[in-house]
C-alpha cells in the first residue's frame, strides 16, 4: 500500500471522527473539544502506520489474522478509553461502585468502537488497489 493510499485513508479517518465528535458535542463546542483534534490526529497517524501490515495480511493470508485484527481493535479502543478517562475532569473524589460500573461500560463501548474501526481498516486494506498508482 503506497503513501498516497495510506494518507487518504488516514485523512478520511481523521475527518470522519472529528465530524462524529463535533456532531455529538455542544454547539458551539466547549474549549476542551480542541484537545480532541490532536488526539484524533495521533490515532490517524497510528492508523497510517498500521495500514501496510493489514495490507500484507490480506495479500498473504495468515492463520488467525482476523482474530488478531479484532484483538488489536479491542486493545486500541481500551487504550483510547483509558486516555480519555485519564484526561477527563474528576467528578467525584472517591471511586464509588457506580463510577466503576460507568468506567467498565465506557471501556466496553470503546472496545466495540475500536473493533469496528479495526475491521473497517482491515477491509479497506484488503480491497484497496495494491498498485503504485
Amino acid at each position: 500500500m503506497n503513501f498516497k493510499s495510506r494518507a487518504l485513508i488516514a485523512v478520511a479517518f481523521f475527518a470522519i471522527w472529528i465530524s462524529i465528535l463535533y456532531a455529538g458535542s455542544d454547539h458551539p463546542p466547549p474549549v476542551g473539544f480542541l484537545w480532541l483534534v490532536p488526539f484524533v490526529a495521533v490515532c490517524a497517524m497510528v492508523l497510517y502506520l498500521r495500514l501496510p501490515v493489514y495490507a500484507t495480511w490480506s495479500g498473504a493470508p495468515r492463520p488467525g489474522r482476523i482474530r488478531r485484527v479484532l484483538l488489536e481493535g479491542i486493545a486500541a479502543g481500551i487504550v483510547v478509553g483509558l486516555i480519555a478517562l485519564l484526561f477527563s475532569s474528576p467528578r467525584e473524589s472517591a471511586i464509588a461502585p457506580e463510577r466503576i460500573a460507568d468506567i467498565l461500560i465506557w471501556l466496553a463501548v470503546l472496545a466495540a468502537v475500536g473493533t469496528a474501526n479495526a475491521v473497517v481498516v482491515y477491509a479497506l486494506a484488503s480491497v484497496w488497489p495494491k498498485g503504485g498508482h
